[in-house]
């Protein structure tokens, strides 16, 4: 399997953008007024948006929780191009006669 680093990042800032959609959506919903409703109507009405309110702050958390996944993977990337060239400067001392 082959990954390129770059979009990585690129999907982790989409996730992040969809994760601060979803929580303002969130919020509109849960600001919505049951004014203008009648008494029958209005609890159900309440009941409705905050069902949704709870359901869009959970997909937001869900989208905020894997761009920080996406982004441990990055740093696993980075960690890991770290120790190579680290060794390859090890690697490098070995060019030059000790003498």
């Amino acid at each position: 399997m082959e990954v390129v680093p770059l979009s990585v990042g690129r999907i982790s800032r989409a996730w992040d953008e969809q994760g601060l959609d979803t929580a303002a959506a969130a919020a509109q919903i849960g600001s919505a007024s049951t004014d203008g409703f009648t008494p029958a109507v209005a609890g159900a009405a309440a009941r409705f948006t905050t069902a949704w309110e709870r359901h869009a702050t959970g997909l937001s958390d869900e989208a905020e929780a894997r761009a920080d996944r996406l982004r441990a993977v990055i740093a696993d990337y980075l960690a890991t191009d770290q120790a190579a060239g680290a060794h390859l400067l090890v690697l490098a001392s070995y060019l030059r006669d000790p003498a």
